[in-house]
């Protein structure tokens, strides 16, 4: 399942990757519906890469099949990406921790200035869930989950610089 989202975001692109690449931004995920805040294991910046890995919990309800078949405590996963800091290009791998035959995500997203002072964060994503008859069920839902996860980080973004601009 294609994934493709572009969530508006109230600050210039450049205010955007400087919070995704600022480990303190991460506390403030911890308002997202369905997964943990993530716990930052590394970002490091260079001169033209930036390279991060987040550790994200599956902290919302299964259904009872889905439940048949994961443990809620094995949806654990790593977070790769590998940011081009002059495009604001930003490749994305979900690693999962467990059932790593069962799921694969990656993709990409692009923060894009808008001619109002704030940016969209175009993203697009290759989803599989790799069960006969069950993944494309899992797929949509998990899908749906990504794009609300998008929102409620635009949003919480948007509050972050904010408070990062009135602090200047």
């Amino acid at each position: 399942m294609k994934v493709v989202v572009d969530q508006p975001i109230a600050a210039s692109a450049d205010e955007a990757q400087a919070a995704f690449l600022d480990p303190a931004f991460y506390a403030n995920l911890a308002q997202l519906e369905v997964i943990s805040a993530p716990e930052v294991r590394s970002i490091s910046v260079g001169a033209t890469t930036a390279h991060s890995v987040l550790i994200y919990r599956f902290t919302g309800q299964l259904n009872g099949v889905a439940r048949s078949i994961l443990d809620p405590a094995k949806l654990t996963w790593s977070q790769e990406t590998e940011v081009d800091l002059a495009s604001r290009r930003t490749t994305v791998r979900m690693v999962p921790d467990h059932y790593e035959r069962l799921l694969s995500f990656g993709g990409w997203y692009e923060l894009r200035n808008k001619g109002d002072g704030g940016c969209t964060q175009h993203f697009e994503a290759d989803l599989r869930v790799h069960l006969p008859l069950l993944g494309p069920l899992a797929e949509r839902a998990i899908g749906g989950n990504v794009r609300d996860n998008i929102a409620i980080t635009a949003k919480l973004l948007e509050r972050y610089v904010a408070a990062k601009r009135a602090r200047s």
